[in-house]
Formats: C-alpha cells, structure tokens, sequence
C-alpha cells in the first residue's frame, strides 16, 4: 500500500478556537444551513460526534444526491487538531485505485488574532492498484477548493454572527 501526502492551508481572521468548534465540530449541525445549495445533510451512522464516529454528508447535484462517508479519528480540543478519514461513498468522488484517505486539520493562532488552518491529506493505495499519482494530486487539490468555499461560507456565517 502506497501513500500520497498533500498539504494546505488557509487563514482567517476568525480566531482559533472559535473557528476550531464551528467549522468542526458543530459541522453536523451548520453545514446544510451555511452550504445549502451544497450539502443536503449530514447524518451520524454510529457513535456520538467524536472519535469513532461515522457520518455520511450527502451532497446535492442537482437532482442528484451522492455522499461521502467519513470516520472521526481523533480529536484533541485542547490542541486544535481533528483527524478523520474518508471511508466510503459515490465512486463518483472517489478514485477507486484508494483504499481510503486521511486528513488531519491543525488550527494555529496568527500573528493578527485570527487563525491558521493547516490541512493535511493521505491517500492510501489499494495494493495492486494502478495509480496514476498525479490524478490523485489533482483530485486533492479539487477537493480542496470545495474545502476553501466551504471554510469562507463558515468564516462569513461566523462573522455575521459572532455570538455563535
């Protein structure tokens, strides 16, 4: 099994910890109302919102829905970090020379009060497979737009209301 690693990240004026609990872990709750056009719901399938925990974010593509399911890995409140994995869902999303892929999210403060999010990914192989490293690449980084947009959709949802 091979791995191919990504990195990112993205800045915010929001400061860490708040950004940290909305964007993370009130997602269940706030990404169908903050992406509605996007995200149709997300649904726990097992467990209690941390690590363990399987949930399946269904899409909305016109008039049709596909999903993706991830799997909470880790998370550590004190330290900023949430780790989860992609599992399952549409083919349609997932390159299907990968067993699964991982990511972990690490919020740092900035030098201004906002936040950093640093965003990391590795894919697995699926031993034997063909795999063309750089669709996998070029898949992440698309994957990774969405991510922006949908990061800005919360930084604005969380700057027009700062009591959340």
């Amino acid at each position: 099994m091979g791995v191919i690693t990504c990195e990112w990240q993205v800045a915010t004026t929001v400061p860490p910890a708040k950004m940290f609990k909305t964007f993370l872990l009130d997602s269940e709750i706030l990404l169908p109302k903050i992406c509605p056009r996007a995200i149709k719901s997300v649904v726990i399938l097992e467990g209690d919102g941390g690590p363990g925990t399987i949930k399946q974010i269904n899409f909305n593509h016109g008039s049709e829905l596909s999903h993706v399911k991830e799997r909470i890995d880790a998370i550590d409140k004190e330290n900023l970090t949430y780790d989860y994995s992609v599992i399952g869902g549409d083919p349609a999303l997932l390159n299907k020379a990968l067993d699964k892929i991982s990511f972990q999210i690490k919020v740092e403060s900035s030098p201004d009060g906002g936040s950093i999010f640093k965003r990391s990914s590795k894919s697995y192989t699926i031993d034997g497979a063909e795999v063309n490293e750089e669709e996998i690449k070029a898949g992440q980084e698309k994957a990774m737009e969405a991510f922006v947009g949908i990061f800005r959709a919360f930084e604005a949802y969380i700057l027009a209301n700062p009591d959340v």
